[in-house]
This record gives C-alpha cells, structure tokens and sequence, in this order.
C-alpha cells in the first residue's frame, strides 16, 4: 500500500488512541465521525475498505468494490457475512490467518487499553472466488474503536489484489505499531507458535529433525520409538498443518527453521511423497488397519472436493446432506463430525464407513474433474471395500 495511505493510517491511530471508549452501549455518532477517514482510503487506488462491527457481527461499512473486484456474489457475502469469503481460503493459509490473529490479540490484550488501537494487522492470503479463480488477496486490519471492557468494537479491514500472484507461495501474517513502525509479531514467529500450538510435543521435536535433515532411522533413534511410529509422526505431523502439497510444506519449515538446506528440503519431498500414499509407510506384513484406511480416505475425498470445485469442506458436508453442519458464535460453520474422521487420533472407535463410503461416491458422481487425486480416491475406495470384505 502507498505511502499516503500508511501516513493516513498513522494518523489515524494517534487522533483515536486517547479516545475513551462507550461505557455501556456503542455511541455510533463515533463511526459516523470516521466515515470520512474510509471514504478517503477508498477513494485511494484499488483499496477495497470493509468496517466491521464486532458488537452487531455485522458489516457497518462494505464497498462495492469487494464484489466487481474479487468476484463474489453479494447475496453469499450478505447472507454469510465474513465467513463467507473466509471460508474461501486455501486451508492452510485459512488455518494460518486465524490462528495468527488470535496470536496478535492475544498479544495486544495485554496492553493498557489506550494502545490497544495501535496494532495494525498486515496478511497476504490465497483464496477462489465465485468463478473458481485462484487470486492471492493483500490485507491489513486496523482497529477503529474498542468496547468498555478493551474489547474490539469496530474494525477497518483494506483489501487489494497482492501485486505478485504467486500461487505457490504460503499465506502470512504479521503484526506492527502503526504508530512506531515497531514490529510486534513476525510472520516466522507466528508461524512458530502455530506449529507449537498445534503439534504435540513429540511432533513438534520431529518436524525439528525433518528441518535439520535427520532421516526415519535417526529419528526414530532419538525418540527412543520404532521407524514405522516415527513415520506416523510425519504423516501427522502434514495432517495437522494440512499442507497440501511439497510446496507448503517445505514453507513451513522453511519459515520457521530458516537455515534449512537443500538437502532438508527433498527430506520432507520424500516424506511428502509418501504422505499422499499414508499406506506406503506399511510393509507387506503390516498392512493398514480399517481405521487407518478409513481415515486415509476422508482426507483424499476432502481434497478431491476442494481440488475440482474450489469449495469446502461444510459445503460438501451441506450439499451431500451426508454430515451435520454447525454454526458457531461467529457465524462460522464446523464440521465437527466429519472433521474426526480426518485425523487418526480422533476417529470415533466405531467409524461409520458407510457413511464416509456414501460421501466417496457422492464426491465421485458431482465432481468429474480428471486428475491423479481422482484416481487416488477411487483406489482408495477400493481398499476400504476390500478390506471390509476380509
């Protein structure tokens, strides 16, 4: 963004930092008062401006610029409201923009309240718009204003097409002082405590070794665990981030273990390679169990889903009627039961295979996409059948 518009910014923050915030309902002759400053940042280039009041879930202010520009129907955005083009996000830059932004919260709750309207959220993400386009979006979110308790009460959203389309590279999201220029979180340190957050212990200190190049012996060495446990890990380790492909993968690590070498990195390709067939990992005389191969088969569905019609997962999860659908507080929807089959650890001690068998067939009969994750879903249908025939 120009540097008109971070002045601008700048500005902004230091004329409301002191401003004390309602005692008990919202005074909106406030917002009214600030319609100007987004007018203005929406007059600037292609700044597409969102302001987004927390105490109404609901949008104050949304240009109509943010339909004609990225191509989303305004009877979605309006009916879903920011979940709707949220849920549109790549999943693993979905995953990283939500968890980075409870980090930055949480980090700024614990300022003095009157610096709390300092930060300002800076991201680049990847999403699909309602023409299934691969676009990768620019965004910065600033505070407006803030409840009597500290909380956030409105929010100033600025979108605009990243200047370089890369689609290979991972989303990201930082954090500064809008005032001092400060950097409050980097990009690799949200990106550290995610991987803390959402890997366990054991996990975490394997995708350490995967950085430092250690292969399945070494590592299976220094956890004191069998070579096969240790490859579990792995797979686990791609599950949880839900890295779709070599490229994310590697930017995770990369991200957060900086130093490491080429040779690092065909590590985890061949870790990779093998992760998209979880069942290689098992010798002739260790074949996959049912539940292994059940949940071996949700995820290649997940992404056969996600690949052909750029959709998520709780759209195939409504569409099919196959599994429930929960909205939460926020308007989010969660797939909370189908969301167990993904993940070994969680999958329910009797599994309902015929449902996840119903959901494979319904995936096949909508989607006729030709691709090599086609094909991998239909053997993987066909290892289920075969192994409940046994």
């Amino acid at each position: 963004m120009s540097k008109a518009v971070e002045k601008a910014i700048r500005e902004l923050v230091l004329d409301r930092r002191g401003n004390p915030s309602f005692a008990s309902a919202p005074d909106y002759s406030k917002a009214d008062g600030l319609r100007p400053f987004w007018e203005q940042m929406e007059s600037t280039g292609n700044l597409i401006v969102i302001v987004w009041d927390y105490v109404k879930n609901d949008f104050l202010h949304i240009s109509d610029k943010f339909f004609t520009y990225f191509g989303f129907d305004p009877e979605n955005v309006y009916r879903e409201k920011l979940a709707y083009p949220l849920n549109r996000l790549i999943p693993v830059d979905a995953m990283i923009m939500m968890n980075g932004s409870a980090f930055v919260w949480d980090c700024v709750s614990g300022l003095p309240v009157d610096q709390r309207k300092n930060y300002k959220i800076i991201a680049e993400y990847r999403m699909r718009n309602d023409q299934n386009k691969m676009i990768r979006v620019h965004y910065q979110n600033i505070t407006l204003e803030l409840t009597d308790t500290g909380d956030v009460w409105l929010s100033m959203m600025l979108f605009e097409l990243s200047p370089d389309q890369n689609m290979e590279a991972l989303g990201n999201i930082s954090c500064i002082d809008a005032v001092s220029g400060e950097t409050i979180l980097t990009v690799e340190q949200v990106k550290e405590i995610l991987l803390k957050k959402i890997l366990c212990r054991q996990e975490f200190d394997v995708l350490q070794r995967m950085a430092k190049g250690e292969d399945t012996g070494q590592i299976a060495a220094a956890l004191g665990v069998s070579e096969e446990t240790a490859d579990q890990y792995r797979i686990q380790i791609f599950s949880k981030l839900k890295a779709a492909d070599i490229n994310d993968a590697t930017a995770l690590i990369k991200d957060v273990f900086p130093d490491s070498a080429p040779v690092r990195n065909r590590t985890v390709q061949k870790i990779m390679s093998r992760c998209r067939n979880p069942l290689l990992i098992h010798s002739s005389k260790n074949s996959a169990s049912l539940p292994e191969l059940i949940v071996d088969l949700m995820n290649r569905i997940i992404h056969y889903w996600v690949e052909s019609t750029g959709r998520t997962k709780a759209d195939l999860a409504e569409e099919s009627e196959i599994w429930r659908v929960y909205s939460d507080r926020n308007g989010w929807r969660r797939t909370q039961t189908l969301d167990k089959y993904l993940d070994i650890h969680t999958l329910p001690k009797s599994p309902r295979t015929t449902q996840v068998l119903q959901t494979a067939y319904y995936v096949l009969k909508t989607c006729q996409t030709a691709s090599a994750r086609r094909d991998q879903l239909e053997a993987a249908i066909k290892r289920v059948r075969e192994k409940q025939g046994r």
